[in-house]
């Protein structure tokens, strides 16, 4: 009796498992056996929840539990094709045709996709033709008959976008696929307005299909990309770099003040653009940031929130025209470098890594720039390695004079935390006495300054 007991909960236990799992399973037709990624995004970064291999005939299979969360996610493969997927915890069946230049996907099982495909092909389709148009909405006639009837087809190839995601969503409302349709339903500038008028219609009207509160929009790249095309309606080739950056800002205060209805959503696009910003170097946009945020102003102190908080009082305390912070370590060849005891007027701590093919680049530079300076510099190496071995042949091969400091710990070095070490290379130029005089993201700009 025991044991058919025993049988019994195996059985049933199995059974519940099963029926909690769900599957991807895809065909890319046209591209070799490679491998493939579930990928999700978080912030401005990117994490892989799976991998397998396409097999010879560009098929895959993945199986998912119920641990996963809802929302969007992306496949990506080896040689950079991609496909959004909304997950549900339904299983999801596919076809991919892929020619080297344009894709086509079928969905063939799965509601919350097939309803989010049947947009995404409709757009696509109605923006390529709307694209064609532009020439002719720009540059034709327009008393002559042809642009009045270009006019025409273009309201309509518009109104049919915006009336389909209408009817998807709400036809669909209980559906994740309605909050991403919603979000990608474009909106457009009066035909009749001139190119600059249109940009500024789209700075004021952009996000009129976007609900700042909704929160099942976070961790996509659907969001993220929205806010990256409204951030490009600031670029402005004919200005300077100061007016760009300073019109940049103003568009950053509306994204801000636009998500600040919502606290996980106004700290999700905190976080996404500090996150940019740190990639690219634009430490003006950093310091606005730690300047101007709201995030005093929220209720909830969240593990997030306050992360995001030490993260930008580290932004102000490493501010340029702040002074670096303080370190005492003992480089490899057994001399301690004290930062305050350095007495020359300039000093270059570099933060790199024997790894990163963008640290030997600048090495070269540095180098050049060190043994010019006739004692007026000092460089200061400040690696993030864990291998010694792998290091000292890289200051072997380009022949490193100037000290270098190797916690061996990598990102989680201790120096390297008290500058907010988030890549590599990372340079501080520092003066005499040890203010921040600049942050060079590149050699070029590291060449300018000496």
């Amino acid at each position: 009796m025991m044991n058919r007991w025993c049988i019994f909960l195996i059985f049933f236990t199995s059974s519940l498992l099963l029926k909690s799992q769900f599957s991807i399973n895809g065909t890319f037709i046209g591209l070799p056996a490679e491998k493939i990624m579930l990928v999700r995004t978080n912030g401005s970064k990117h994490v892989v929840i799976d991998s397998t291999r396409l097999n010879e005939n560009g098929s895959f299979k993945i199986l998912l539990g119920p641990e996963l969360s809802s929302g969007s996610y992306q496949l990506y493969t080896e040689s950079g094709v991609s496909v959004d997927v909304i997950l549900d915890e339904e299983n999801i069946r596919f076809m991919a045709m892929y020619d080297g230049y344009d894709q086509q996907i079928q969905m063939l099982e799965s509601h919350e996709n097939t309803i989010y495909y049947d947009f995404i092909k409709l757009k696509e389709r109605n923006l390529y033709k709307l694209d064609i148009l532009s020439n002719v909405i720009d540059y034709y006639p327009k008393e002559d008959v042809f642009y009045q009837v270009t006019v025409e087809q273009v309201i309509d190839l518009r109104t049919e976008i915006n009336q389909q995601a209408e009817e998807l969503v709400n036809n669909n409302s209980t559906t994740l696929a309605s909050h991403f349709i919603r979000l990608i339903n474009p909106v457009f500038a009066p035909i009749d307005l001139s190119q600059e008028q249109q940009k500024l219609y789209l700075k004021s009207h952009y996000f009129d299909h976007v609900n700042f509160n909704d929160t099942v929009l976070l961790n996509s790249h659907q969001l993220n990309a929205k806010f990256i095309q409204y951030l490009s309606l600031y670029q402005d080739q004919n200005a300077d770099k100061e007016t760009f950056e300073t019109n940049l800002l103003s568009g950053v205060d509306t994204l801000l003040q636009k998500a600040s209805v919502n606290q996980r959503m106004y700290t999700y696009v905190l976080e996404f653009l500090i996150g940019g910003f740190e990639a690219i170097g634009f430490e003006k946009g950093l310091e606005h940031i730690a300047s101007h945020h709201q995030l005093d102003e929220l209720c909830v102190n969240t593990e997030k929130l306050l992360e995001l908080q030490h993260k930008i009082e580290l932004i102000r305390q490493l501010a340029i025209g702040k002074t670096a912070p303080e370190f005492a370590a003992m480089d490899l060849e057994g001399n301690v470098i004290r930062l305050s005891a350095i007495e020359v007027p300039k000093t270059i701590l570099f933060f790199w890594a024997s790894w990163c093919p963008h640290c030997k680049e600048m090495i070269e530079e540095i180098n050049d720039i060190y043994r010019a300076a006739d004692n007026e510099i000092e460089v200061i190496g400040i690696s993030i390695d864990t291998s010694l071995t792998d290091l000292k042949q890289v200051i072997s091969d380009y022949n490193i004079d100037w000290p270098v400091v190797a916690e061996l710990d990598g990102w989680d070095s201790e120096i390297a935390s008290q500058y907010g070490l988030v890549a590599t290379p990372t340079i501080f130029i520092l003066g005499q006495d040890k203010t921040i005089l600049a942050k060079p993201t590149n050699k070029a700009e590291l060449r300018k300054l000496f």
